[in-house]
């Protein structure tokens, strides 16, 4: 029997499905960086960090969130091509069995046939390299994954993928099948795979942005752009915080110049709306801002399902509709047709707009707030929500609560004053003039040195029937709250 060529086993044998259309993204890997924008790392680098502040509903108050990524020592930090490779990683445990093992196998080649990467030599080897260095990098979310079973922010520390097998079938001589590879998930990102912390989106897409800002930008944007279609972001946090460019880009003009490619790359693919810089980039005093508006249709990106963050309970839901007004029937279609955080968010603007009786819900209220839910009506501008009323209001409270405390303690400190005063006066009045003479010799002996050289400086000559008398009332009153040691 010939002996078959090395090039006819490979892993070609396997023939890959075509890319998700839409694919799946992590959430909390989609809020924040878990990667450099570079595939060249700066010497010396091994940690990243990043933070940002947000309004916490559930505990009612501002909280700050951190990121923490240490790369290992052997293979350092995660690269932008790393993190493509963890986004095609996730496509193919979604493809392979529904996010329900833990164990993902597959051959190399399929993840180069998702990456749209040529079929040679160095892409299995930038496929193994990613592979070891992703599960030697270590996340830190300090008070930043949110935990969709819980349905809130907590502190977990991981790495991506707990165990990595890594096999070459294309070494492999006269074997009758392939030898896979295969990844195990880390139990925290399986976790937040099994509870739906998920969002579509269109990986072909994704694989073919130029840009990594571009990719991060699209992830980011897009799992915002289900609550509202219109944004605008402090510049800088953005930048830093959220797609992880350097801060050696320290001004607004220089962070503009870094973004701008990526924004035309993501308008270009239908995903933005165009906007000239001064709407984009717009800048107040020294501050800068950056607006984005979703492109009323974009291409291959279907609505995102209800998350976990807001887990949609649709009896809940239609009860609330209904007690504004809305139909039975219309209420439970519109609890199945559109995510639970956005209707949530719809019947939180139209219960402000009822309470400022604004003229759009005077005529059909009910009607209204159908209509916004079905078209997704974006908030106006000067829509204040619960939870920022509910953060002012507290604000207030406690400043209000701070004001009363420090005036209470101003009256109870005057008051004592007044008290002590009049009990100094009273034994004043009750001693003779020779046991006046002979406290106030007492007083001066027991004051400290500082004092009584004061009460002999000439400079002080002016204060010093003033020194005098406080320091025999001081006496008094010692002698007053303790008659054994006055």
């Amino acid at each position: 029997m010939k002996k078959p060529r090395k090039q006819d086993i490979t892993e070609e044998a396997a023939e890959p499905p075509p890319p998700l259309r839409p694919g799946k993204d992590e959430m909390n890997f989609a809020e924040f960086p878990i990667a450099l924008l570079t595939d060249r790392v700066p010497k010396g680098q091994k940690v990243i960090k990043f933070e940002d502040k947000i309004y916490d509903e559930k505990r009612k108050r501002i909280v700050t969130r951190r990121r923490i990524i240490e790369g290992s020592e052997e293979y350092g930090l995660p690269t932008a091509t790393d993190d493509l490779v963890i986004l095609a990683l996730i496509q193919l445990a979604k493809q392979k069995g529904d996010f329900a093992s833990r164990e993902v196998e597959f051959t190399r080649l399929e993840l180069i046939k998702l990456l749209g990467w040529a079929d040679e030599g160095r892409s299995y080897d930038r496929i193994k390299l990613s592979l070891l260095r992703i599960k030697g990098v270590n996340y830190v979310y300090d008070n930043a994954w949110w935990d969709g079973r819980q349905k809130m922010w907590t502190t977990r520390a991981f790495n991506i993928i707990d165990n990595v097998e890594i096999n070459d079938s294309r070494t492999s001589y006269g074997q009758g099948g392939l030898f896979t590879s295969r990844i195990v998930w880390n139990e925290v990102v399986f976790d937040s795979f099994q509870a739906g912390f998920l969002r579509d989106i269109d990986f072909h897409l994704c694989v073919q942005l130029e840009h990594p800002i571009a990719l991060r930008m699209y992830r980011f944007l897009g799992k915002r752009f289900y609550v509202r279609h219109e944004w605008e972001f402090e510049l800088k946090e953005f930048a830093y915080e959220h797609m992880g460019l350097g801060r050696n880009y320290e001004g607004g003009t220089q962070i503009a110049r870094k973004l701008r490619p990526a924004i035309v790359e993501l308008e270009d693919a239908g995903f933005l709306e165009k906007l000239s810089d001064t709407d984009r980039f717009i800048k107040k005093g020294r501050e800068w801002s950056i607006r984005f508006i979703q492109k009323s249709a974009p291409a291959l990106v279907p609505l995102p399902p209800a998350t976990p963050e807001m887990a949609p309970d649709h009896a809940g839901l239609a009860a609330e509709l209904t007690q504004r007004g809305v139909a039975a029937k219309a209420a439970s279609e519109l609890v199945k047709q559109h995510p639970a955080e956005a209707i949530r968010l719809k019947i939180e603007v139209f219960d402000w707009l009822v309470e400022k009786k604004d003229k759009r819900v005077e005529k059909s209220p009910a009607g209204f707030l159908v209509t916004s839910i079905n078209d997704d009506f974006a908030p106006p501008k000067d829509f204040v929500s619960k939870a920022e009323r509910q953060q002012a209001a507290d604000a207030k409270r406690a400043g209000e609560k701070k004001a009363d405390a420090e005036r209470r303690r101003r009256q109870t400190e005057a008051a004592n004053e007044r008290k002590n005063a009049d009990a100094v006066a009273a034994y004043r009045k009750g001693l003779s003039p020779t046991a006046m003479a002979q406290l106030e010799a007492d007083a001066i002996a027991a004051a400290n040195e500082e004092l009584r050289d004061s009460l002999n400086d000439p400079t002080m000559a002016m204060f010093k029937n003033t020194l005098r008398a406080r320091i025999i009332d001081e006496f008094i009153l010692r002698r007053l709250q303790d008659p054994q040691n006055g």
